[in-house]
């Protein structure tokens, strides 16, 4: 069995079709098919359940999955760092829950690297998006953050996708809205106060579990929900029509959002949050640098 055809393998898994693959990677179907078969004699497991529709993974298959990513990265970074065949081109993936910590230490860890080249990307997502991008090598790190009822069945979800969490701090629950919000003035908010606005949320939707923990206020609580695919539709919502999030209470120092208010959620849940990465996955400098960052602008607050 050869690198090339672990690569293969693992497109197959991310595309989810042998064809689909060849395309994107200018190969002839017929050796796309050849590398997966492969795999699957090596081992002796079979890794995929083909269909009409293309190829599913087993649990075997999921696994190989997990230990080839690992073996490739681990590559990848060899590579950078002693045989210069990558360049000096840095390269850094964030997956991150809406309205938590990151951003700013991202910014922060462009800026100290120093370097002309580079290739990154930061992207706010739904929270099982985080798991399936960290999980699929599509990010390096995810940002997260769960009450302690949630807890267990997170620690679960991520053990089966072959995922660490590394705790970072503890917060308590705050309420995001305008300033121009009727609650805007108060030190702090019952969640009764909130039952009479809408209550936006980004991971209630079909498919999702709800031990994702953007639902710290369990929307059937609420008369009025508005589910939302991004922060900017969720910032008009609050901005024209009083509605609210609930997220970790950190703020970015982009201007643009300081119309958006932070208050603590009166006797709301204590979060943990943290950062996840796979199994065995090898941190390059400029993720290493990020953590210093993201644990330093942790301890000023």
């Amino acid at each position: 069995m050869t690198l090339q055809q672990m690569r293969y393998f693992v497109k197959v898994a991310d595309y989810g079709s042998i064809s689909e693959t060849a395309k994107r990677l200018f190969a002839a179907p017929s050796s796309i098919s050849a590398a997966v078969r492969t795999v699957e004699e090596y081992y002796g497991v079979t890794a995929f359940v083909r269909t009409s529709k293309g190829v599913t993974l087993t649990a075997a298959g999921k696994e190989l999955v997990i230990e080839f990513n690992g073996i490739l990265n681990r590559l990848y970074y060899l590579d950078l760092k002693y045989e210069g065949k990558k360049g000096n081109k840095q390269s850094l993936f964030i997956s991150a829950q809406h309205h938590i910590f990151g951003m700013d230490s991202f910014m922060s860890m462009i800026k100290t690297i120093d370097l002309q080249d580079y290739h990154t990307g930061f992207h706010e997502c739904k929270t099982s998006e985080v798991f399936t991008h960290v999980e699929k090598g599509w990010s390096d790190l995810g940002l997260i953050f769960f009450d302690s009822q949630s807890k267990g069945q997170i620690m679960q979800e991520l053990r089966g996708r072959g995922i660490v969490f590394n705790h970072i701090a503890y917060r308590t629950a705050h309420v995001y809205l305008a300033d121009t919000h009727p609650l805007a003035s108060n030190k702090e908010i019952r969640g009764e106060e909130l039952e009479a606005f809408p209550f936006i949320t980004y991971d209630h939707v079909p498919g999702v579990n709800s031990a994702y923990t953007e639902m710290i206020i369990p929307y059937y609580k609420m008369n009025k929900v508005i589910s939302v695919s991004d922060r900017a539709a969720a910032y008009s919502l609050m901005r024209h029509m009083h509605g609210f999030v609930i997220g970790s209470g950190y703020h970015t120092c982009d201007l643009a959002y300081r119309d958006i208010l932070a208050i603590p959620l009166c006797e709301g849940a204590t979060l943990e949050l943290g950062w996840i990465v796979r199994n065995n996955y090898i941190l390059s400098d400029a993720a290493q640098e990020f953590l210093k960052l993201l644990k330093k602008s942790e301890t000023q607050l």
